[in-house]
Parts: C-alpha cells; structure tokens; sequence
C-alpha cells in the first residue's frame, strides 16, 4: 500500500493534542483522538486499538526502543491496548487511561510498547 503524508504533519498534530490537555471527552477514544490529531476526519478503519496494532504487526510497521517524536506509541494497560503520540524523551500525549487528556512517562504507563509511524492507511 503506498504511504500518502497526513493532512497534518507530527508538530501540527502535538500542537493539536496539547491543546486538550485536561480534556474528559475523548475517555475510551486513544485511537480516534490520535487520527483527528493527525487530521483526519472520518474513521480510520480499524474497529479499535487492537485491531490496529494487529494490522501494523501483520505489515511490519511496528518498532521496538525508544520511540521517536511523533510516533504513535501502542502499549497495553490492564487488557486493553491504548495509542498515544511520543512528545519525545520517554514522554507520550494522548487519551490516557485514567480518562483525560494528558503528558505521561511512558515507563508510567506501560513496559510492553512498541511504536509506529504515525500511519493511517484506510482514514480519510
């Protein structure tokens, strides 16, 4: 599948979900507030998370360390598996588990991660 560039680039799209720091509306959404993050409008088609993390395993996108600025970090807490963007340094931003919108440690939150470039091949 060809890589098309997102409607908003990695520092637009930190920029965007920094602003909603503290936000309760997006508790159980990680993965669609990383997509509108990124600008896209519409569904990302995959039914959650986990979905998606299978499909970016099945097609050799997923990484292991430290996890670069701007990259969607997948990682698992209790049994669901979350997304969130790395603000670089080990930190993440996105919906986080306890319900809002805010900056973790990664080491916080998870020691099962892998990352991948923020990549949305069926949104729109």
């Amino acid at each position: 599948m060809e890589r098309v560039s997102n409607p908003r680039d990695a520092e637009a799209a930190l920029a965007w979900e920094l602003e909603r720091i503290g936000s309760g509306a997006w508790q159980g959404w990680a993965l669609k507030f990383q997509r509108m993050a990124f600008g896209y409008a519409q569904d990302s088609g995959w039914q959650d998370e986990a979905d998606a993390l299978r499909w970016l395993d099945q097609h050799n996108h997923l990484h292991e360390g430290e996890p670069p600025r701007g990259a969607l970090v997948w990682y698992q807490s209790g049994e669901r598996t979350l997304v969130a963007c790395s603000v670089g340094a080990g930190r993440v931003v996105g919906a986080l588990p306890y319900g809002e919108v805010g900056v973790a440690e990664l080491s916080e939150l998870s020691a099962d991660y892998v990352w991948s470039d923020p990549h949305f091949p069926f949104a729109h």
